[in-house]
């Protein structure tokens, strides 16, 4: 702007300037050229007040001398004298304007211009009493010889104006300019500026007010949005059309292991280079929903690519990440859980089978039907201990909503059961004790009551004869627990980590001895995790075995 208004008063200011120096100039030249005619007038009075006293008018230039150029011309236009040349080698002048008007109304003027010369001479002529024609002229310089001859002075003259105009025009400029340059955008009313702008300053207030308001709006959407997102558990990744990533949840920088500000304006490699997520947001690009399924760090992920279309074009890329660990985990369980069940169940019903058909057949001898029948008793008792078990892991699934819990004394709880497994310690010289302090937590009395029972059943029966199993109950503040330990068989180190899962032996033989069925810490686990309790197994093959329950008092 500053340029523009410099320009403009600059140019202004030269071309009246230049236009000033040439309608003076050209004023200038016609005065003077009008004094000069006025010179020419007088002389020719002059002269012919002398002619008049004289009886020829050829005998008054006899030692005639004038710094104008004089000729007398007769009547039939021949020049009779001339001051300047040789009067018999000039033509004739008759046809001359100047001339010819004399010779006709007593006076006549004219200006003949020499382009070669850049002059122009000034005639003036009037009749004499003899009937001759008197002519006085000189020659000055034209307009544009004159502005020749004074170029130099004349340029100069232009670039003083020029440099002049050009520091006016830049001072002035830049005064009218400062005070918009001066103007406070956020609050245009309270500018002190030209009155022109007022409208202006008028609009600006109340874009300004739309504005702000707008932008509240914006950024109240966008920390909702932004609270949404980042307490979101799944993972939510925002990519532009050329799947560069735009925006990303605290969730979907945490399952991708990444720092989501170093992430943001990159290419979807950097999040994961794997197949199936460049896959998915390639599909998306394409205009196409795409879905995948994405293991990192042994939990598996869900991946939903959706594009984000606008005028028919891609204009972005959602990418939803779903943890399906536990329904992956689930879905494993359940199919491990149907096979394991399946073999669990055929066994014991292909030995109640074949001894069946040995009986319905003949082919035992009475002596062995005793035994046979004791066998088929104790596979179903075993059955029925196994489907028992099932179902109770199944309840617990399916335990949505737990029972109301009350307050229940630990150490009653552990004498209790204590009480009721010690004849099978008994049975096979174990020696059962119970020791510590009264701890009263929160629970389920049913649930607690066969955790205990599992463990301290294990307890016994994986013990070695003349064992012992010691359960001792404690209380600090906040916490209370039951540790359970034997001087058993132990458990190796690489089973210990499986020993909760569901139909897990360590020892096959032994469990199918003891009538096990693989599902009793099982079930100890998932009713630790009703009570919010944590486990802790120490073992050591040939040292025995401690199982603690740690719950939150």
């Amino acid at each position: 702007m500053t340029k523009r208004i410099f320009k403009s008063i600059f140019l202004t200011s030269l071309s009246a300037v230049l236009l000033a120096s040439a309608f003076i100039f050209a004023t200038l030249y016609g005065n003077f050229e009008a004094r000069m005619f006025d010179e020419l007038k007088a002389e020719t009075g002059y002269i012919l007040h002398a002619l008049s006293k004289e009886d020829s008018d050829i005998e008054y230039f006899g030692g005639f001398s004038s710094k104008n150029r004089v000729t007398l011309i007769a009547a039939d236009g021949f020049v009779l004298f001339d001051n300047t040349a040789d009067a018999s080698k000039m033509e004739n002048h008759a046809d001359r304007p100047e001339i010819a008007s004399a010779l006709d109304s007593g006076f006549g003027q004219s200006i003949r211009y020499s382009n070669t010369l850049s002059e122009s001479t000034l005639y003036f002529a009037v009749k004499t009493q003899n009937g001759s024609i008197l002519r006085v002229s000189n020659t000055q310089s034209s307009i544009f010889g004159l502005l020749w001859s004074m170029l130099t002075a004349f340029l100069l003259i232009i670039a003083g104006i020029a440099i002049l105009s050009a520091v006016i025009a830049r001072s002035i400029s830049k005064r009218i300019v400062a005070p918009i340059n001066a103007l406070d955008l956020d609050s245009p009313l309270e500018n002190e500026t030209y009155d022109e702008l007022s409208p202006l300053l008028l609009r600006m207030e109340n874009q300004n007010k739309e504005l702000k308001r707008k932008l509240e709006q914006l950024a109240e959407t966008q920390r909702e949005f932004t609270t949404v997102t980042q307490s979101m558990r799944e993972g939510l990744v925002l990519f532009d059309a050329s799947a560069n990533i735009v925006s990303m949840n605290t969730s979907a920088a945490r399952i991708f292991e990444k720092n989501k500000d170093q992430c943001i304006g990159n290419h979807v490699l950097c999040l994961n280079r794997s197949v199936e997520l460049q896959t998915a947001v390639n599909s998306a690009q394409k205009g196409e929903k795409a879905e995948a399924f994405l293991t990192l760090n042994k939990r598996h992920y869900q991946l939903l690519a959706s594009p984000f279309p606008a005028d028919a074009a891609i204009k972005g890329i959602f990418l939803f990440i779903l943890d399906v660990t536990e329904k992956h985990e689930a879905e494993r369980s359940r199919r491990e859980f149907t096979a394991n069940i399946t073999h669990e169940l055929k066994t014991p019903l292909t030995s109640i089978i074949g001894y069946s058909e040995i009986m319905r057949d003949g082919v035992a001898q009475p002596k062995d039907m005793r035994d046979f029948s004791g066998r088929i008793y104790d596979e179903a008792a075993r059955l029925i201990t196994l489907v028992d078990d099932i179902l109770r892991l199944s309840q617990m699934d399916e335990l949505t909503k737990p029972p109301h819990k009350q307050d229940i004394d630990l150490l009653a709880l552990a004498k209790d059961v204590c009480a009721r497994i010690k004849p099978l310690a008994d049975k096979n010289g174990i020696t059962l004790s119970v020791k510590g302090h009264h701890a009263v937590i929160p629970g389920i009395y049913t649930l607690l009551d066969e955790m205990l029972y599992n463990l301290c059943d294990n307890a016994v029966k994986y013990n070695v004869p003349g064992g012992s199993v010691i359960v001792t109950v404690s209380h600090s503040s906040g916490s209370a627990m039951i540790n359970v330990e034997d001087t058993g068989i132990g458990i190796p180190a690489e089973h210990q980590p499986h020993v909760f899962e569901r139909f897990y032996r360590v020892d096959k033989s032994h469990s199918k001895k003891t009538g096990g069925t693989g599902l009793g810490l099982s079930i100890v686990k998932h009713a630790a995790l009703i009570h919010d309790a944590r486990i802790e197994l120490q073992s050591e093959p040939g040292k025995g075995t401690s199982v603690r329950l740690i719950f939150n008092a």
